[in-house]
């Protein structure tokens, strides 16, 4: 059971994950005025986001059910998912999915689709494994989360897909519970010793969020962030504080460097990896948070980044090269508590946002190494 509760969290690394891990994210500190430094980790991480390989993933798994496809046989794909989304789990194959099937990036602003899909393919807990770190590019089995929980709990004992539905639909009737401070490798070891449906349930219920507490946990922690952001930017830029109307436009220009409206869309020369640019926050979605209206997981996620990142790099002393690599570890560890605490996926090397966030703290100027990285937005 333990080498299943560690494969969960990182998949062996081959000699290309190596490099992410111990040259652009952990490695020699960069030098955020050299360009060729920039380009580099941005190059790595359009190179993550190119290889991801989702559709050669599938086009693979159907193969191996006795499906001849290639990559770009995304008709026969796309009749065969169908196919197997009704008579496996009984419902039509939702269109986001299908655009994936048709070149769209796999997004998780709905993780149950990314599930959803892995089920359809008969895949098992330790495909389900893979294919998320290598195809999605993002951890599986986020147990804090009900959802994930149930998902995890099914895949790990072989339960059909009609017990997944059972189950979910069985534990949305949970009361919201007091912020539980389980760990969630303790949280996975139960779950996966545990093959009986009804303890489950009850363990389910005392130690996992559903999607609305989830998300009422991330905003909170943003909100309290963004207290902190303001007082910067009340501190260090007084003009601006004069406008409160603005203060959401100033904070994002604060995180991100640029003021997403004057934005060059049209520039050919400026590019970075799809998923490090989609669902940025811009003024408006920081606004929708703030007000505690509905938003995306992805947005979420970012914006806590982003907050934690600005806030914790303002006044860290990164000047001294022997305090960058402890100050990285720490900021590692604060945001990956963050993350957790909320039942938000934790960092993971292999996905281009994630990485390229590491990749500017591990810099001298780790703010201003993201507003260049930004500017080629």
């Amino acid at each position: 059971m333990s080498s299943d509760i560690k494969i969960i969290t990182e998949l062996p690394r081959d000699e290309y994950t190596e490099i992410i891990y111990d040259d652009i994210c952990f490695g020699q500190p960069i030098n955020a005025m050299d360009p060729e430094d920039v380009t580099k980790g941005i190059n790595r991480a359009i190179e993550l986001d190119e290889q991801s390989g989702f559709l050669e993933g599938v086009s693979e798994r159907l193969r191996q059910l006795g499906i001849d496809c290639t990559p770009g046989d995304t008709e026969i794909m796309l009749a065969e998912i169908r196919r197997r989304y009704k008579e496996i789990l009984g419902f039509p194959c939702p269109r986001t999915v299908q655009e994936w099937i048709k070149g769209t990036t796999p997004g998780f602003t709905n993780r149950r689709n990314n599930y959803d899909l892995c089920y359809a393919l008969g895949m098992d807990f330790r495909q389900t494994v893979e294919f998320f770190q290598k195809k999605y590019l993002t951890l599986p089995f986020i147990v804090k989360s009900k959802e994930d929980a149930v998902f995890m709990y099914c895949l790990y004992h072989k339960k059909p897909y009609s017990k997944v539905m059972e189950l979910l639909e069985r534990s949305e009737g949970f009361a919201a519970q007091a912020d539980t401070h389980t760990s969630t490798s303790q949280i996975a070891q139960s779950i996966l010793k545990e093959d009986d449906d009804e303890k489950f349930l009850r363990y389910l219920s005392q130690h996992c969020y559903g999607k609305e507490q989830q998300f009422r946990l991330a905003k909170s922690i943003i909100n309290r962030e963004l207290e902190t952001t303001h007082k910067y930017i009340i501190r260090d830029r007084p003009c601006k504080a004069s406008t409160p109307d603005r203060l959401n436009s100033f904070t994002i220009e604060e995180l991100l460097g640029y003021n997403y409206q004057t934005i060059d869309k049209k520039s050919a020369d400026r590019k970075l990896p799809k998923r490090f640019t989609s669902s940025l926050p811009n003024d408006v979605t920081l606004g929708r948070i703030v007000n505690g209206e509905a938003v995306s997981y992805e947005l979420l996620r970012k914006t806590l980044m982003l907050l934690k990142f600005y806030n914790f790099y303002h006044d860290a002393d990164n000047k001294d090269p022997m305090m960058i690599g402890s100050n990285l570890m720490d900021f590692y560890d604060e945001l990956n508590a963050s993350l957790a605490s909320c039942g938000f996926a934790q960092i993971y090397e292999c996905h281009p946002f994630d990485c390229l966030l590491l990749y500017c703290a591990n810099s001298e100027l780790p703010i201003e190494t993201l507003h260049l990285v930004s500017e080629r937005n």
